[in-house]
C-alpha cells in the first residue's frame, strides 16, 4: 500500500507523530498532544503496543500507521494483517514524514 495514496484523500495532517517507545506514557503523551488531522507512526518498540490490554486506541486510529520491519523483528506482523492496519516499508516511512509539516517523536 503506498502511503501517498492513503494520505492524499483525507489530505496529510500538520505533525506527523512517531511513537517508537512501548511505555504507557509514549501513547499517552503522543495522544494528548496530536489533532485529529495529525497522524500516527509506531515504530521499533512502539509496535508492541498492539500487544497491550484494550489496545482499541491504537487500531481505531484513524491516521495510524506500522512500521512493516518493526511489525516483522516483533513477530506482530500476522496480527496486523489480521487487525488490517496500515503498514508502511521504508519508502512508505519517507513518503510520510515528507507530507507532514512537523514530526514529534514519543519514547
Amino acid at each position: 500500500m503506498s502511503v501517498g495514496d492513503v494520505l492524499q484523500p483525507e489530505g496529510a495532517g500538520n505533525c506527523l507523530h512517531l511513537v517508537v517507545g512501548a511505555g504507557r506514557e509514549a501513547l499517552e503523551d503522543c495522544l494528548l498532544h496530536s489533532a485529529a488531522r495529525d497522524s500516527i507512526l509506531f515504530l521499533d518498540a512502539g509496535v508492541l503496543h498492539l500487544l497491550q490490554e484494550g489496545n482499541a486506541p491504537v487500531v481505531g486510529l484513524a491516521q495510524a500507521f506500522f512500521a512493516e520491519a518493526d511489525l516483522q523483528a516483533h513477530g506482530l506482523l500476522a496480527l496486523a494483517r489480521q487487525m488490517h492496519l496500515r503498514r508502511v516499508d521504508d519508502a512508505g516511512f519517507w513518503s510520510l514524514v515528507a507530507s507532514h509539516e512537523h514530526c514529534l517523536t514519543w519514547t
